[in-house]
């Protein structure tokens, strides 16, 4: 694990089983770790058939956003910059969403044990798949050796409305079923930034109850881990091959100081479905990823076989964020 100092949140959980998490919890993360949760939560899928690049130009739109708004307090917090809090509404709305997803796939990742977190949407996307006649649907599923879990994130610029855990609740229950399974947890995130302390705090709750009109999503395996390596595959192909480390196929985007790769294994399977080898890649990647953890020092290597790495440290500790 590389040195990046981390930052730190509040987050505090509401109505979740007894046992799973405590209801004042704290997550610590670093740049790479929104990077990669940005990534995964995407929305345009990686199938450069139908969709060109466009996962990549979301992957640059969105990583862009940390180093361009985002700070460290002196304390750890994540803090908005002078300008990020001079943004129009529109724009404070757009930065919002993408450290609401953040933070709900970094919540997942550290406090569910979440390996695969994916956005409903590329799946959906890339596949054709339907949720019936309501739009009403949460953004985010994800599977862990608990089983599903569904979530809905969240972002706010000043304090989350009490109003919010109703809309969330709606949202999130519109999944009855994955693959036959009920859902382990169905939660809903909200990252807001509270203006008596003006750093970042993450809200989760998990209200049990299906909404009236939820779906069973009859998914399949191997075409859902297709959807979530596709877009690393896409960056790694659209950026300048970085060869650090002969056990990573990586990229860099040397604008962003940002490195994306993939195990080569993983990536030589992966492109494996992409030419229509789809067939047992779920099993596939449950073998390799059994294989010994390999670490890396100059980048994040996560359980998923990916690799991030962010060199933001000088665009972090800017002192043009104090109130």
């Amino acid at each position: 694990m590389p040195h990046r100092k981390p930052f730190t949140a509040r987050c505090h959980t509401h109505q979740f089983p007894a046992g799973v998490i405590s209801p004042r919890a704290v997550l610590t993360f670093t740049t790479d770790d929104l990077v990669h949760a940005l990534f995964t939560t995407g929305r345009a899928p990686g199938d450069r058939f139908s969709h060109g690049l466009a996962s990549v130009w979301e992957l640059i739109h969105r990583a862009s956003l940390i180093p361009a708004y985002v700070r460290r307090s002196d304390g750890g917090g994540l803090v908005r910059s002078a300008l990020a809090r001079e943004l129009d509404r529109s724009e404070k709305g757009s930065l919002s969403y993408a450290l609401g997803q953040a933070m709900t796939g970094i919540f997942c990742r550290h406090k569910l044990d979440v390996v695969y977190l994916l956005h409903t949407d590329r799946y959906a996307s890339r596949y054709g798949v339907t949720f019936g006649v309501t739009r009403k649907r949460p953004d985010l599923f994800g599977w862990s050796h608990q089983g599903w879990v569904v979530a809905e994130a969240k972002g706010r610029s000043n304090t989350m409305e009490a109003s919010l855990a109703t809309d969330l609740a709606a949202q999130k229950r519109a999944i009855k079923s994955i693959e036959g399974q009920r859902p382990w947890l169905a939660l809903g995130c909200v990252a807001s930034f509270p203006p008596h302390r003006h750093e970042l705090a993450v809200d989760a709750v998990d209200p049990s109850e299906d909404g009236a009109a939820s779906v069973d999503v009859d998914l399949d395996l191997d075409r859902y881990l297709l959807a979530y390596y596709e877009p690393f595959v896409a960056a790694i192909d659209a950026g300048t091959p970085d060869i650090q480390d002969q056990r990573y196929l990586a990229a860099r985007f040397d604008l962003l100081d940002l490195r994306i790769g993939l195990r080569r294994d993983i990536a030589a399977r992966v492109r494996a479905a992409v030419q229509g080898n789809v067939a047992g890649l779920h099993a596939s990647m449950l073998d390799l990823l059994g294989a010994d953890f390999q670490t890396n020092e100059a980048a994040t290597v996560f359980s998923d076989g990916t690799l991030v790495g962010t060199n933001w440290e000088e665009a972090l500790t800017l002192n043009d964020w104090y109130f």
